[in-house]
């Protein structure tokens, strides 16, 4: 009669009585298989549990790290089915195939015959060999699929090319006709420009603080502890957690603390430390920190473009989840974050696609830049993009916290590799292919920038891949406005376009605007026309007043360094004029490294989370 794995385990001494109890214990929680419970929670490693496991099959156990599978039976074209089932052919036997899996079920036996007939046998291998023999074999095969995985799709959904040559046309056309309006008739041309302008400018002005309002009303927020009672943690799917990193060693003790915090089964868990594989100090560091196996260090092939959802996309290759979220190496987010997804998605309206939480900062009350920066988070998180899904209006994602079924992202074709701000592009792809974005009511906190200096190189990533999200989704106006909608595209223009042309715009614009009101500089003797410094005025205050009440009401709910925030609410609008200088350096890159990614270094903030300790600037 066969032993149960447990008792073999626990022959072998690689458990006592002890752990054993306890990991039947979360079995009988958590419905799931008592290997991977011991693996989760660290009790055992891969090697060791599946060479107990292929004693437990009465089959042979083989280490595919040191008998590399023949190369000659590995084919590209079932690269998909490798992935899938944790299987592929190792060596010929005579007239026999050794296949390598790590679970002979009825599935992988059908794979097995109908590639080979009845000539195979199985051997047991771990899902760690299983992925290192891909890689090692299909490494270029893999990178390829990560950075063209949309362009083979749908290239015009692609930022590959970033201005193509019909909009390269129109742009040159635009700037020829605007020099000879300038050198013809420079009044009328500087007037007709400021006009543009300023209507533009208050247009979008008044758009947001509508989107502001809608945004502000109440929200019925549901009772979690209650709801989440009622989820059954035996049918809780496994959710893949993607954390891209990049020269971020020091990141790491924090961040797997945070992971392990969560409040999901870890036998349920498939998170991927995304790492860089010439990273040499981040890779050290992570396996010196010897990470429970549900932890899974992916090595993402150096190559352009060296970008976050490039190294998202290959880690996507290994994903064994049913749900997929993106956490950067700073996050901290709400231990529940996980398991209000799966309620949400079980719950909501079938066409829902994505769940973004709330983002903010935990170093906020640093310095005037952290306090500025998490106003705008405030704004943007806990009310502009509430106002956006009231009125169905694209939500530009955040770049972490945005949960997905793993199905749909590979269905809009994962995200673009040469977009610098791939999440902005992913909430458009979302709506213009009919799927739902909807706010979950969860929050992360991250580590904002510290000097001016990071603060210019994040947020002018951010513009340049803003401007890249417009000329992408651009390029055929008629089919996106029909896809959007009204409201819709409105939206996208004024939330997405006018944005970066306001930043750039406005420091000509206003100065020339204020200094001609004032009569300091007059062209030709010819006076500013009175109704339109009346305007210029209006306007003025209408951003001012606007950007001040916003702040304001913000700063208001801050439940702690409340009168620093105020101070840094007042000066609002002057942080604002710091979005100019950084729409600036990203016009040129956009012009001269379009798909350059200009990281963002962590570790410097001088207020941290206390482990064990939740807290944000207006969260509960």
């Amino acid at each position: 009669m066969q032993l149960p794995l447990g008792e073999i385990l626990k022959s072998q001494k690689f458990i006592n009585d002890e752990q054993l109890s306890y990991a039947l214990a979360l079995q009988q929680q958590n419905g799931d298989r008592l290997g991977d419970i011991l693996v989760s929670t660290g009790m055992m490693g891969y090697y060791d549990l599946y060479k107990s496991i292929a004693a437990h099959c009465a089959l042979p156990f083989i280490n595919l790290v040191k008998q590399a599978p023949d190369a000659e039976l590995l084919q590209a074209t079932h690269i998909e089915d490798y992935l899938r089932l944790h299987t592929l052919p190792h060596r010929r036997n005579g007239q026999s195939i050794c296949i390598a899996t790590c679970n002979p079920n009825p599935e992988v036996t059908a794979w097995a015959k109908h590639h080979f007939g009845n000539a195979y046998h199985f051997a047991i291998t771990s899902p760690f060999d299983i992925r290192r023999a891909i890689e090692a074999r299909f490494g270029p095969q893999l990178e390829d699929k990560c950075r063209l995985s949309l362009w083979n799709k749908s290239p015009d959904s692609s930022a590959r090319i970033t201005v193509q040559p019909k909009q390269k046309q129109l742009i040159l056309l635009f700037l020829l006709a605007m020099t000879l309006l300038a050198v013809g008739s420079p009044v009328p041309s500087a007037l007709g420009i400021i006009l543009f302008c300023h209507v533009i400018y208050a247009v979008t002005m008044l758009f947001k603080a509508w989107i502001f309002a809608m945004g502000s009303k109440p929200i019925a927020r549901p009772d979690w502890k209650k709801l989440l009672t009622t989820l059954d943690e035996r049918q809780l799917p496994v959710y893949t957690i993607l954390i891209p990193m990049y020269r971020e060693a020091e990141s790491l003790p924090r961040m797997l603390e945070n992971m392990r915090r969560l409040d999901y089964p870890p036998s349920k868990l498939d998170i991927k430390l995304v790492l860089e594989a010439d990273d040499k100090e981040t890779l050290e560091a992570a396996c010196a920190l010897r990470p429970s196996y549900h932890f899974d260090i992916i090595r993402v092939p150096p190559s352009a473009p060296r970008t976050k959802p490039k190294a998202c996309n290959y880690a996507l290759r290994f994903a064994r989840g049913e749900f997929v979220t993106v956490f950067d190496a700073d996050d901290c987010p709400e231990p529940s974050q996980l398991k209000k997804a799966v309620y949400m998605f079980r719950n909501g309206e079938p066409d829902m696609a994505c769940l973004q939480a709330r983002l903010n900062y935990y170093n906020f009350n640093d310095n005037w830049i952290t306090r500025s920066f998490s106003l705008e988070y405030t704004i943007l998180f806990h009310f502009m993009l509430y106002g956006l899904q009231r009125l169905s209006i694209p939500i530009p994602l955040g770049g972490t916290s945005n949960h997905m079924p793993l199905a749909k992202l590979r269905e809009l074709g994962e995200w673009d590799p040469y977009n610098v701000t791939e999440d902005a592009d992913l909430g458009t792809r979302l709506a213009a292919w009919g799927m739902k974005t909807t706010m979950l009511d969860s929050f992360t906190l991250e580590e904002a920038p510290c000097s001016l200096g990071a603060w210019i190189r994040q947020r002018s990533r951010w513009i340049k891949g803003y401007m890249q999200t417009w000329l992408v989704h651009m390029r055929s106006p008629v089919k996106l406005y029909k896809t959007l909608g009204l409201r819709g595209f409105i939206g996208f223009q004024f939330f997405i376009g006018f944005s970066s042309f306001a930043f750039l715009t406005a420091p000509i614009v206003w100065v020339l605007s204020l200094l001609w009101v004032g009569s300091v500089a007059q062209w030709h003797a010819i006076p500013f026309p009175d109704w339109l410094a009346a305007l210029t005025l209006i306007n003025l205050a209408l951003n001012i007043i606007t950007h001040w009440y916003c702040a304001l009401y913000c700063a208001m709910r801050y439940q702690t360094g409340r009168l620093s925030i105020l101070w840094a609410a007042f000066l609002y609008p002057v942080y604002l004029v710091l979005h100019s200088i950084a729409s600036y350096k990203a016009l040129w890159q956009l012009i001269v490294k379009p798909h350059f990614w200009e990281k963002t270094a962590h570790g410097f903030a001088k207020h941290v989370p206390v482990l064990g300790q939740r807290y944000g600037p207006i969260e509960p």
